[in-house]
């Protein structure tokens, strides 16, 4: 009788795609599901008996007077609610209340065709069938319906209305448009059946709407009855057809449409109303024995369909079980009671709808009555699965319909234009472009004035490259935005509606490339801006023809080339715990620690945590971003430098077992000859920590000595350390230094400040007359501008060229670079220190390093400038053991060798910081495991590898832009607190 109902209420588990759910035939189930209805049937009266077969609708109101009339309506028996709008705790409140009163239980049921959303508010609103349309992925379906059942039993509801199986083939449609899955019949049929098995793999009663199918109208059943013309062939190839899929694997529910076939019915009665239809087709030719519901029969199309008599009389008449919201209930039941008194419907068959009620409740659980918990209501309906699956299908519909010259994705594109062409509004895009490099933003309002349009798309012509955000289905082109995909290279955002595309037929020709997002919500946003970036693929398929544009299925698959994202509990994190890293960095920002910071967080190769603090700049004008570049200072031994020895030992240009004297003539026969390069990665090569080259460029006899000292005195003015003082009144010497660049003076020191090429000689010159101390560990940056050096002799290339070609470019890291101000704005790269010693500026994109700056900005111990995401993928290519995205850099052994190898008196490895033990101070959290391994730098960075647990954590900050001695950063503790919350997230 019950068909093959899943096993409902039975744990059940969730398939693989592709996979339907194990249907089961469970005879004493049925047995006990009959004997139940019996039990209850007996004594019932025909008025309560046909009250059975109503389910009134009803908005879940607040007040006393809402109050007595729910509870007239559960006293009088009708067989179920339909709730309408309101809140989840009032609704609950109501069923609650219903579950201690009602004298037969009440089946309760929802219109969740985009889950609790589409009724209740602050839950979470899950995306319309058109976008699982275009994921194209049965298993995401599956989990769709799942988590909308999950939905859907907190709030005890039994009966969802939804999966709209009909085939949305007319753009014209009123009424379902977005709400179906798609145009083609079989792959409609498939999401249905995914999307129901989901449903009913929990117990929740899933219903396919709008028998026999109501997706080629152009009329809303709501307000007249829509007219379906096909012939009977076309009409099962097409509209029946996921229907009789639906009823073929035992679904559980259909619902009948307001609207007439006359292929179905010459007498053009609406479905709803048709026993032909009904009884007829439904039941007898296709064998559905489900619960069979009206559509609402308040709506125009069935009122006006049955004219004078009675829509609840036709409707029962024509085979349904469950006569939905009708306009009155009390008088609906009335006109039932009349007709069956007066023999117009048949007494038997009021008997074995109302039995067939019954039992279905006892199948659904309908009959259990224990009071549902009201606390944590709202977590438990707006949960972190639930959040990350609705964030996945947005990701997965992305679909990328044109791409000419393989504009996209926009990988280390750094400037480019948004054109908001709708309403809607979009600030999570331009968030998410803006994380990728500088974008304006720009917008025209549907009902903009043509002086206004034309004077943003004059703006507009100042970008190469425009991205139209199109997000409204009001919108329409005109000649300026044609113009502008002819002369420019744009880019079309469909947030919306996809058959809005339809309406720029012309521009979609013109423009460079295409990209269907299909609505304009956060996650849809973010989904199509990181697509965008390469941060994730374009997969999706378009559901629906888009005549003569695109057809369903259109879609060309883009391969991510950025970073991975993923939700932290995906690989084990607790997001709670993971979200206090926040505080940490905004007391570091409010403390005075830095202007700004970046803090990234990557376990398993994906980046679960990544967000900018603050500002770039001291004053606080700057808001920060994540794609903001900051200077790394030593790190960038840990991520240039030493991962070239690594591919340079792997080529066998040299061995760490080598003295410098083999590579470099000008140490030999100096004390630096037979130091090897394994000590100068180990710091234990004897060498002076620093040495300031910067006095050789200043005229001695330009000031009176001393040019610093140690404590605060008239005539140093110029504090530069926390205990020491400089001179101002002192001057460069002309034949080192020039305020103009020059073919004799190329090295650029800062802006206004460029160095005599001999200068590079003269550095060498003091490294090898420079004193060796007895041989133990003394961290020094003179071992990186000898290691430098080295590799420039090894190649006979600039370390910055060696970088590019050997590291950036392939990684495809094209904001991770040596002298960034070649390449861009200041405005893009964080605020440096205000040295009013020797380059007397505020740095913006010049190193801080002064040994680095002599060389021009490209050092072995300082010199890159990048941002935590453009670094992420070097060092999770180090973590992979040499490999990233399929192709290897290092070998594994290589990689093994240089983070691993210990040192008797050095805390460090082959060039890598490390942990230096539990409880022992250093600059790794004491939570982390020992084989952790990383670098820091002055200026406020540091990142640091764990292979044990997979983690990558990066921290970047500019704390000299306050002042170059601010050492809150390291007093409070703030980047190895920050690490530590990270491991106290893997344990929660």
């Amino acid at each position: 009788m019950f068909g093959s109902i899943l096993a409902v209420l039975l744990c059940c588990p969730v398939v693989k795609a592709g996979t339907p759910p194990t249907m089961i035939k469970d005879p004493a189930r049925s047995v006990a599901a009959y004997a139940y209805a019996d039990s209850v049937m007996q004594g019932m009266t025909d008025e309560q008996l046909l009250a059975q077969l109503i389910m009134p609708m009803v908005y879940p109101k607040e007040g006393q007077k809402a109050l007595e009339e729910w509870d007239h309506l559960v006293a009088r028996g009708f067989g179920g609610v339909l709730w309408q709008k309101g809140t989840p705790e009032r609704q609950l409140f109501l069923t609650n209340r219903m579950r201690q009163r009602a004298t037969i239980p009440m089946l309760v049921a929802m219109d969740g065709e985009w889950g609790l959303s589409m009724r209740l508010s602050g839950t979470i609103r899950w995306p319309r069938n058109i976008v699982l349309g275009a994921t194209n992925n049965l298993s995401t379906a599956f989990e769709y319906g799942r988590a909308t059942a999950e939905e859907a039993k907190r709030m005890g509801i039994q009966v969802n209305f939804a999966p709209v199986a009909d085939v949305n083939n007319n753009p014209l449609n009123p009424v379902i448009g977005t709400r179906s899955f798609g145009s083609d019949p079989q792959q409609v049929a498939k999401l249905v059946l995914a999307y129901g098995q989901g449903l009913e793999s929990l117990g929740v009663l899933a219903v396919a709407k709008h028998f026999p199918g109501h997706g080629d109208t152009k009329v809303d059943s709501h307000k007249a009855l829509p007219v379906i013309s096909h012939d009977r062939a076309r009409l099962e190839e097409v509209e029946l057809y996921p229907f009789t899929q639906f009823i073929q694997k035992g679904l559980g529910g259909i619902m009948t449409g307001h609207l007439t076939v006359p292929a179905l019915d010459s007498s053009r009665k609406a479905a709803s109303v048709s026993h032909a239809i009904t009884t007829e087709l439904l039941q007898e030719q296709l064998g559905f024995e489900g619960l069979i519901f009206t559509d609402g029969l308040a709506m125009q199309g069935v009122i006006d369909n049955v004219g004078k008599g009675s829509v609840a009389v036709a409707t029962f008449k024509a085979g349904n079980d469950i006569l939905l919201a009708p306009p009155s209930p009390q008088k609906a039941l009335a006109e039932l009671l009349t007709a069956l008194k007066a023999g117009e419907i048949d007494r038997s068959e009021v008997l074995r709808r109302c039995r067939k009620v019954l039992a279905w409740k006892h199948l659904l659980g309908a009959t259990n009555r224990a009071l549902l918990p009201t606390t944590a209501l709202s977590a438990d309906l707006n949960n972190e699965q639930s959040k990350a699956l609705h964030t996945r299908i947005y990701e997965e519909s992305v679909t990328l319909l044109k791409n000419n010259e393989s504009l996209l994705p926009f990988v280390g594109k750094s400037e480019m234009a948004l054109l908001r062409y709708g309403d809607s509004r979009t600030p999570q895009l331009l968030q998410v472009l803006r994380n990728g490099g500088t974008v304006s933003s720009h917008g025209i309002g549907v009902k903009a004035g043509n002086g206004e349009r034309q004077a943003t798309y004059q703006k507009l012509r100042k970008s190469s490259v425009i991205l139209v955000a199109i997000t409204s289905e009001r919108a329409r082109p005109d000649a300026g935005l044609l113009q502008l995909a002819r002369d420019r290279s744009v880019v079309l955002l469909f947030l919306t509606n996809p058959y809005t595309a339809l309406h720029f037929k012309e521009v979609i020709t013109e423009a460079k490339a295409v990209v269907m997002g299909y609505d304009s919500s956060v996650d849809a946003q973010r989904a199509v801006g990181r697509a965008l970036l390469g941060q994730l693929p374009m997969s999706g398929v378009l559901p629906v023809d888009l005549p003569p544009l695109f057809k369903a299925g259109a879609g060309i698959p883009l391969e991510r080339k950025g970073l991975t994202f993923a939700k932290p509990e995906t690989v084990g994190l607790n997001r709670r715990l993971l979200s206090k890293i926040d505080d940490i960095a905004l007391e570091g920002v409010k403390k005075g620690a830095y202007p700004g910071c970046q803090v990234l967080v990557a376990k398993e190769g994906k980046v679960v945590y990544s967000k900018a603090f603050g500002y770039k700049d001291s004053g606080k004008k700057e808001p920060n971003n994540t794609a903001t570049l900051y200077d790394l200072a030593s790190v960038t031994k840990a991520v240039a430098t030493v991962p070239l020895l690594m591919m340079a030992e792997d080529e066998g240009r040299l061995s760490t077992k080598d003295p410098l004297g083999k590579h470099l003539d000008f140490l030999k026969g100096s004390n630096k000859e037979s130091v090897t390069l394994a000590d100068l990665l180990f710091h234990t090569g004897g060498m002076p920590a620093v040495i300031n080259f910067y006095l050789s460029l200043i005229d001695q006899e330009s000031y009176p000595s001393p040019l610093i000292t140690y404590r605060c005195q008239a005539g140093f003015p110029i504090q530069i350390a926390r205990k020491a003082w400089a001179r101002r009144d002192f001057s460069y010497l002309p034949s080192l230094v020039s305020r103009e660049q020059s073919e004799d003076y190329p090295i650029r020191f800062a802006e206004g400040y460029y160095l005599h090429r001999s200068v590079r000689e003269m550095m060498r010159e003091e490294i090898r007359d420079a004193q060796l101390r007895r041989r133990g560990y003394r961290y020094s940056d003179i071992d990186f501008l000898l290691l430098q050096e080295v590799l420039e002799q090894c190649y006979q290339m600039p370390l910055d060229q060696l970088f590019m070609e050997k590291l950036a470019t392939p990684l495809g890291l094209k904001r991770l670079t040596y002298c960034p101000l070649a390449r861009f704005a200041p405005s893009e790269i964080a605020e440096g220190q205000k040295d009013q010693f020797l380059r007397h500026q505020t740095l913006r994109g010049d190193v801080d390093d002064e040994a680095a700056a002599m060389l021009g900005g490209v050092s072995g111990n300082a010199g890159l400038f990048g941002s935590a995401e453009e670094l992420f993928p070097l060092l999770q290519m180090l973590l992979n053991g040499g490999t990233y995205d399929g192709h290897r850099y290092i070998k594994p052994n290589t990689v093994q060798k240089f983070t691993t190898a210990r040192h008797p008196i050095s805390p460090y490895a082959l060039g890598f910081d490390r942990h230096r033990g539990k409880g022992k101070v250093g600059n790794v959290a004491d939570i982390a495991p020992l084989s952790t391994y990383g670098h820091t730098g002055f200026t406020g960075t540091c990142c640091w590898i764990d292979p044990q647990n997979e983690i990558v954590y990066i921290f970047l900050s500019n704390r000299g832009a306050l002042k170059r001695w601010n050492n809150q950063l390291s007093q409070l503790h703030i980047r190895t607190r920050i690490q530590e919350q990270i491991y106290l997230s893997l344990r929660g």
